[in-house]
Parts: C-alpha cells; sequence; structure tokens
C-alpha cells in the first residue's frame, strides 16, 4: 500500500515538470540584434577659429620689385607714413597675463567729413629748358625763372595747401646705379624736412619704379606745413638718362593724396617726353 501512495506521488511530481518545460520560453543568442533607426549624420568641415586669409608683406618695398611689371598699369604699394607698418605687440605684465583685453578706442568713432570731390583738365606744357613736355592740370602757374627747374603751381585759394608739380633737369658726369638714385632721393628727403617749414616729418622707405623709360626710385612723405597747419604730403622719383638727372615731386594736400598720385604724378610719368 505504501509503494503505491509512493509511485502515485512520482509520477505526479514527473507530470509537473513536464508541464513546467512545456511552459518555458527559450531564446535563440544566436540571432542578431533588431536593428535601430540611425539618424543620418553629415560631416562638416572643421571650423578655422583663426581665419584662413593670407595676409600680405608689409607695405614697403624689400627691393623685389620690377618696374617693367608695373607698365600694365599704376598700382603702387608704398603707405605715406612708416608709422602704418605693423607694430610689434606690447608687453603685458604677468599680473594681467590672461585677463580678457579692454579696447582703449571707442568702437563709435566720429564719421570723418568727407572732402570735396576735385576734378581736372590737362593741356601739354613744354619745358624749353629741360628739353620736355608733358600733360598738366590746365591752369596751374608756371614757374620756370630757374633754367633747371619748372614748377607748376595750384592756384586755387579754397585749398589749404596749394599742390606743386617740380620737375628737374641736371647734367652728370655719369649713369647713376640704383644706390646712387637712393641715395639722391634720401638727400631731397633731408633737405625737404630740414627746410624748417614742416614740422613731423616722415618719410617711407624707397622702392623701385620705371620713370622715363629708365629704372626709378621713388619715396613718399607726410607732414604738416607750420605755417598753415596744413596736412601735407608727396612722392619724388628719381632717375638718370643719357647722363641727365631728372627728378619729379608732387606735393599735395594729404587727404587727395590718391587723387593727385593718380591724376599729376601718374599723368605727368606717361605723357613726359624729352625732345
Amino acid at each position: 500500500m505504501n509503494k503505491r501512495k509512493v509511485l502515485c506521488l512520482i509520477l505526479a511530481l514527473c507530470a509537473l515538470t513536464l508541464t513546467a518545460c512545456q511552459q518555458k520560453e527559450v531564446f535563440d543568442t544566436n540571432l542578431p540584434p533588431a536593428s535601430q533607426p540611425t539618424a543620418e549624420v553629415t560631416e562638416e568641415p572643421a571650423q578655422d577659429l583663426f581665419g584662413s586669409a593670407v595676409v600680405g608683406p608689409t607695405d614697403y618695398d624689400d627691393g623685389s620689385y620690377d618696374p617693367a611689371s608695373e607698365e600694365g598699369g599704376d598700382w603702387e604699394e608704398v603707405p605715406e607714413n612708416p608709422d602704418s607698418a605693423p607694430t610689434s605687440a606690447p608687453v603685458i605684465q604677468s599680473e594681467y597675463a590672461g585677463a580678457t583685453p579692454v579696447l582703449i578706442d571707442p568702437v563709435d568713432k566720429p564719421t570723418p567729413t568727407p572732402l570735396p570731390t576735385l576734378s581736372l583738365s590737362y593741356v601739354t606744357y613744354e619745358a624749353s629748358s629741360l628739353h620736355m613736355t608733358f600733360d598738366g592740370p590746365s591752369g596751374w602757374t608756371v614757374d620756370d625763372s630757374v633754367s633747371d627747374t619748372y614748377r607748376l603751381t595750384n592756384p586755387d585759394p579754397s585749398m589749404d595747401y596749394a599742390a606743386t608739380l617740380t620737375v628737374r633737369a641736371v647734367p652728370v658726369n655719369k649713369a647713376y646705379t640704383k644706390s646712387e638714385l637712393t641715395k639722391e632721393v634720401k638727400g631731397m628727403l633731408d633737405t625737404l624736412g630740414g627746410s624748417g617749414e614742416l614740422s613731423g616729418f616722415s618719410p617711407s622707405n624707397t622702392a623701385e619704379r620705371a620713370f622715363l623709360g629708365a629704372t626709378g626710385i621713388y619715396a613718399n612723405y607726410t607732414a604738416t606745413e607750420k605755417a598753415t597747419g596744413a596736412e601735407v604730403a608727396g612722392r619724388m622719383i628719381v632717375t638718370c638718362v643719357n647722363r641727365t638727372l631728372y627728378s619729379l615731386h608732387v606735393a599735395y594736400p594729404r587727404g587727395y593724396r590718391d587723387f593727385y598720385v593718380t591724376n599729376v604724378y601718374d599723368k605727368f610719368r606717361h605723357t613726359v617726353k624729352l625732345n
């Protein structure tokens, strides 16, 4: 009797075990994971925080300028004032290192008053004592009282500084080298700056350019006229042709630099003829 009870109990346990096994869920670990939707990623180029623009050289000529390259136009890059050249960064005291820089000059500076527009007409001048002709502004006053010099002066009384064009031709006993022409230009600058008529005289470096069909050396300057306080500027160039030293000096109000360089200085260079 006891054996039957034990046998029935064993059969009941087996049945329960079989039922539990049938209800157990089996997972196949070899199946690939379910794919998930992914957002499309567009790769963008890295941002250049410091800019990629190429910074050109300083305005001063480095001696590599080819005067033949200018004959297609009149672009020159020589500043009027050497102060416009890049300056070194100031030394910062250690206790302020890393501090946020503060602008000294106000951002909203007053807009300068535009200068009146100028216009010129031209006539041909004959400097017989210099054996040359050239086109210059009509109506300018001529002074040829010195045999080796021919000068034009703008008589317009509305200008705070009378622009001038002065050309000289001086015979010499040899052909001049570039270094000798450079010395001549620097001598002209020294003479003008030491004349006592100007203050704050500031010459540029010298540069090379074709003039009268030969190599020329030129320079710019800025200054203030002591008598009137007018801000002035000028450009002078020298060359040597057939043992004659030629110089051209154009002086003008500083605010009209581009106008006089283009319409007086360059006009002379492109129209001058030696007789």
